[in-house]
């Protein structure tokens, strides 16, 4: 009786797939994992330190090299000398136009884009323009944006485009000063 147990489960592991051995009790179990499992681990692990050996070969190469230069100052004096021709560095004046909402043209209200503005402008004076007006900013801003669609929006090739058109508009409201850069750091089309 019991051979026909153990010839059953037999052929159930087969039909399984899965290789059964008998048990002291009878009782089919899982077949120990062949030989070659292990060697694939031990392939795997070999594997991953000579990655981790060559990672640490270039990292020694590349930073000894760099380590010897900032310790002879090489990498202090091109530094130096790049900020003497370009001049000083001067923060830039900036002001910032968010939580501008606006549907598309074309999309009957049902997508719209979500904008956040940075204008780059070139005298504080012009900052404190753009604050004074900035309900007649910001409707100029919609105005331009809402006449856009909507693949005229998403399409990146022409972002630069758009800025430039932002930028011309924002010249019309002004009274003095210049818009040296527009700046989109959210532009989210839903």
């Amino acid at each position: 009786m019991e051979r026909v147990e153990e010839s059953m489960a037999e052929a159930q592991g087969a039909k399984e797939g899965t290789p059964l051995a008998a048990s002291t009790s009878g009782a089919p179990t899982p077949a120990a994992p062949a030989p070659g499992g292990a060697r694939r681990t031990l392939s795997a692990v070999a594997m991953l330190l000579v990655g981790l050996a060559v990672g640490a070969g270039v990292g020694v190469v590349a930073g000894g090299t760099l380590l010897a230069a900032w310790r002879s100052g090489a990498l202090e004096s091109e530094s130096h000398e790049r900020r003497e021709q370009t001049g000083p560095v001067s923060p830039a004046l900036t002001h910032t136009i968010d939580a501008l909402v606006v549907n598309p043209a074309g999309s009957d209200g049902l997508r719209f884009l979500m904008a956040t503005m940075v204008v780059e402008v070139d005298a504080p004076g012009t900052v404190d323009q753009l604050q004074r007006r900035d309900a007649e900013v910001r409707e100029a801003i919609l105005r331009t944006l809402g006449s856009k669609t909507v693949p005229e929006l998403a399409d990146v090739a022409h972002r630069d485009a758009l800025k430039e058109e932002l930028r011309a508009t924002l010249l019309k409201v002004l009274d003095r000063g210049d818009v040296l850069r527009i700046h989109l750091p959210q532009f989210v089309i839903q």
